[in-house]
């Protein structure tokens, strides 16, 4: 486990403790350790949306693409085969 000390401001501790946030939690630390979790998973997602956004836009995908698309068109049956 690794300690480290944190500044929080006083109305966010104040909100948390009115709106009964810190009851389902067994310390202040457990509390921020989840909530440092969550917004891991939520910044993976979202690196993870840009860099399919980025792709969405790079040459050598958009080729792959036509290519695979090209090579199933019969299968896709998106075209007759003729």
């Amino acid at each position: 486990m690794l300690r480290k000390t944190i500044s929080i401001d006083e109305h966010l501790y104040l909100a948390l403790e009115q709106e009964g946030v810190l009851k389902h939690f067994k310390s202040f630390s457990e509390l921020v350790s989840s909530s440092l979790e969550k917004t891991i998973v939520s910044m993976k997602k979202e690196n993870y949306r840009k860099q399919i956004e980025a792709m969405s836009h790079d040459p050598m995908v958009l080729a792959d693409i036509a290519e695979i698309q090209k090579d199933f068109r019969y299968a896709d049956n998106e075209h007759d085969a003729v």
